[in-house]
């Protein structure tokens, strides 16, 4: 499935009734930021209550992911629950209905898409007011107690105002759901305001990036728990055992071509470099787990591999502020057990079917050989970060676009 990596965090706020209906309040971050009422039944918000508190203290983040437990008949999702540095992973039972609008919500693509959403609605509430905005209402009160009726209006002012431009800003970032992938190559810059439009496409696109955020390369959203390959046409290009010394070389060389990368990080590494992950993430590269230390997983108990696995999530999560999904098993080393650890904690495991075995010498040219003379068409690329690597990177994409391979993210 190939998509836009549109909604990157959802933050539940409050849990509300209306009407004898049950309301998520939600926080999105994603390309923009905002609040949204998300109407769900009244079985999950049940499950919600029970476990979700508001004390001024905690967020919550959702998790975008559900799995089927066979054991109980029931869809199993969760959120995690973070304090400074402290953070858990809360459990909870959901239904079809809930399952189904996080996956609506998930693959939305733009704002637009969002809320054409039937159980979405826009909070037009004081949380969608800029903290600048909340401090002039602040001092207009402070200074004009004995005019409430000019205060009242002034906020209706303001809110007009922001539905105005949330309405502009949805108009203005619209993506034509029928266009699934765009490579910066395929846009071509019109205005000195970072607008851009698709040039020999089949269908029309407008992008607005005035912040100059980096656009969202070409990726390819891993469905399977487990996965080897991808579908032909495409290339995924996978770096192991960072952040290093070589993090950032390797993210310039993928953004001076404008291809997609995937980043595997040990979390100890992360903990060493957290500007280096902090790079890849704000140049819109993947980034997955690749375990704690490189132990190998199946030597372990079942509560190491789980810290293992949790450990370096939690680490790279605190980081980026987003959520972990993707999980490299050291050596691709790997069985039920392993397997069963993973899956129960909503990771999803990918592995490679093409290795290019830099890790055996430190030449380029041997490195850049092996990807040329293999049929490479589908393939994940294991790599790893080293300075033979950084060599042969340019000379690896270039022949790889010569032989019209889409290089995407991993998502």
């Amino acid at each position: 499935m190939m998509s836009v990596n549109y909604v990157k965090l959802l933050e539940l706020v409050a849990i509300e009734q209306k009407n004898e209906k049950s309301y998520l309040r939600i926080k999105l971050t994603g390309d923009q930021e905002f609040y949204f009422l998300w109407e769900i039944d009244c079985e999950t918000a049940g499950n919600f209550n029970n476990i979700f508190q508001v004390d001024g203290n905690h967020k919550y983040r959702l998790s975008l992911h559900t799995a089927f437990d066979a054991s109980i008949n029931q869809y199993i999702s969760s959120f995690t629950k973070t304090y400074r540095d402290i953070s858990d992973r809360i459990y909870f039972t959901c239904s079809v209905d809930y399952k189904n609008c996080l996956e609506s919500i998930k693959n939305s693509q733009s704002s637009t898409d969002l809320f054409k959403l039937p159980f979405i609605s826009m909070d037009l509430s004081v949380h969608n007011v800029t903290t600048i905005e909340k401090k002039n209402i602040i001092t207009t009160t402070k200074y004009h107690t004995n005019n409430t009726k000019w205060l009242i209006a002034m906020m209706s002012v303001v809110l007009v105002l922001i539905f105005v431009y949330l309405d502009y800003q949805l108009k203005t970032t619209t993506i034509n759901s029928t266009t699934l992938v765009l490579s910066n190559s395929e846009l071509k810059m019109t205005t000195n305001h970072s607008k851009f439009e698709k040039s020999n496409a089949t269908s029309p696109i407008s992008i607005i990036n005035d912040d100059a955020k980096p656009l969202s390369l070409p990726f390819i959203a891993i469905e399977d728990s487990l996965t080897y390959s991808i579908p032909e046409g495409y290339v995924a290009l996978t770096f192991d055992d960072g952040p290093s010394k070589h993090t950032i070389a390797i993210t310039d060389i993928l953004k001076q071509y404008e291809v997609g990368g995937t980043f595997f990080f040990l979390g100890i590494n992360a903990k060493k470099h957290p500007d280096n992950v902090r790079y890849v993430q704000s140049n819109g590269y993947s980034i997955g787990s690749h375990s704690m230390d490189h132990s190998v997983m199946t030597k372990l108990s079942i509560e190491a591999q789980k810290d293992q696995l949790l450990q370096s999530a939690k680490i790279i999560e605190e980081i980026t502020k987003e959520e972990v999904v993707l999980f490299r098993p050291p050596y691709g080393d790997i069985n039920e057990k392993v397997k069963e650890v993973i899956y129960n904690n909503e990771f999803k495991i990918v592995l490679w079917n093409k290795d290019s075995e830099d890790w055996k010498t430190n030449d380029s040219d041997k490195i850049f050989n092996y990807v040329r003379d293999n049929d490479v068409s589908g393939s994940i690329i294991i790599f790893h970060e080293s300075q033979s690597v950084i060599d042969a990177l340019p000379k690896i994409i270039e022949n790889l676009q010569e032989r019209n391979l889409k290089i995407v993210n991993l998502h």
